[in-house]
C-alpha cells in the first residue's frame, strides 16, 4: 500500500540502520521542537544584530563587497551557488545572497525569485542523489552524524521534517538526502520544499530592517 504523506515514517526495524532504542533510549514522543525553535529565534536575532551592526560600522565596505559579488556572479552565479548550497552542503548559507543583494541595492524580484526557486529545486536534488551520495566517504561521515537526530525528528514528525528544516537552522541539504534514502513519497516531500520560500522571504525583510540607515 502506498504511503500517504500525513502518515509517512521512515522504514520499518531493518531497513533504518539505527534503532529507536539505540538512540540514547529516547522514543519519538520524547523529541520536542522546543529547542529547534528557540535555535530559530536565536540564529534569527543574532543576524539581524549582526547585520545592524556591519550597517553601523561596515557600511561602505560591505557595500563594496557585495557590488563586487554581484557583478562577479550575477543572477546565474547566485542560482548555482544556492544549488550547491541546499543541494550539496556547501557551507555558505542561500541567506548569504539575501544578505549581497540588500546591500547592493538589487532589484528585489529577480535575486528573490532566483533564490527561491534555486533553493528548491536543490531540495529536489538532494532529494534525488540521497540515496547515493551516502556512498561517499566524506558524506557518509556527515549523514552518520546527522542521522541519530534525524531518524528521531522523522520518526515523530513525518513528512513535516522536511518542512521543519526548511523553516529552521536544522540542515536543509541533509533533511532532504534523508527524505530521499527513506523514499518519502515525492509529492509530499516537494510540497514540505515550498516552506523554504517564507524562510528566505522573511530574512530577506529582515535583512532589510537590519540594514536600514539608523535615523539620527
Amino acid at each position: 500500500m502506498r504511503a500517504s504523506w500525513a502518515t509517512f515514517r521512515p522504514p520499518p526495524a531493518g531497513e533504518v540502520r539505527v534503532s529507536v532504542e539505540a538512540l540514547g533510549q529516547k522514543t519519538p514522543s520524547d523529541l520536542s521542537l522546543k529547542p529547534v525553535i528557540l535555535q530559530a529565534i536565536a540564529f534569527t536575532l543574532f543576524v539581524v544584530l549582526a547585520v545592524f551592526l556591519g550597517g553601523l560600522f561596515l557600511r561602505e565596505p560591505l557595500e563594496a563587497f557585495a557590488h563586487w559579488v554581484v557583478t562577479e556572479l550575477g543572477l546565474l552565479g547566485v542560482f548555482l551557488g544556492v544549488i550547491a548550497t541546499d543541494a550539496f552542503t556547501v557551507p555558505i548559507p542561500p541567506d548569504t545572497y539575501l544578505f549581497v543583494a540588500v546591500a547592493s541595492k538589487t532589484p528585489v524580484i529577480p535575486i528573490l525569485s532566483v533564490v527561491c526557486v534555486a533553493s528548491i529545486l536543490a531540495g529536489n536534488i538532494a532529494y534525488r542523489i540521497g540515496p547515493y551520495i551516502q556512498r561517499l566517504p566524506f558524506v557518509h561521515r556527515r549523514i552518520e552524524r546527522f542521522r541519530p537526530r534525524g531518524e528521531q525528528l522523522f520518526l515523530r514528525y513525518g513528512m513535516w521534517t522536511v518542512a521543519i528544516a526548511a523553516l529552521t537552522p536544522i540542515p536543509f541539504s541533509v533533511t532532504c538526502w534523508f527524505a530521499g534514502m527513506y523514499r518519502m513519497p515525492y509529492l509530499a516531500f516537494l510540497a514540505a520544499t515550498f516552506a523554504r520560500v517564507p524562510r528566505l522571504l522573511g530574512y530577506y525583510g529582515l535583512f532589510l530592517l537590519g540594514w536600514a540607515p539608523p535615523v539620527l
